[in-house]
């Protein structure tokens, strides 16, 4: 029996009148996706929600890519493949980052969705937080 916890994952309604529980949002954590590209600055790198997206979807694989271009202008973006790493674990860091790319795509909303674990449709999958 647990009397107190925490989740980064909200419980769904049904769950929370099922069980006789209650829940009180009182921290927001943030997942950051890095960029880690030889000849572009700590910070100097834009991307949108739909092109990050399509990243994770796999539409876009090269850091030249027309769309990555056109939000960094003045940026030399190299005609090479962007490696994509991910949580191979289920986790509430993939909840959060696969709730708001299905908040941001309808595309990975209909293919992937969100969830703790999910179907990647790309990437490397490190476990834990350290693994990426």
């Amino acid at each position: 029996t647990v009397d107190f916890g925490a989740s980064d994952m909200p419980l769904k309604p049904e769950d929370l009148k099922e069980k006789g529980l209650m829940q009180f949002p009182t921290v927001i954590g943030g997942v950051v996706p890095v960029v880690n590209l030889q000849g572009v600055a700590p910070g100097q790198m834009k991307l949108s929600a739909e092109v990050l997206a399509n990243i994770y979807l796999n539409k876009i694989t090269k850091w030249n890519d027309k769309a990555i271009v056109a939000l960094n202008p003045g940026v030399k973006l190299p005609d090479q493949d962007i490696s994509v790493i991910r949580r191979a674990d289920g986790s509430g860091t993939t909840f959060i980052f696969t709730n708001y790319l299905s908040k941001v795509s309808a595309d990975w909303k209909s293919t992937v969705g969100e969830g703790t674990a999910v179907k990647w449709p790309v990437g490397l999958g490190g476990k834990g937080n350290e693994g990426v």
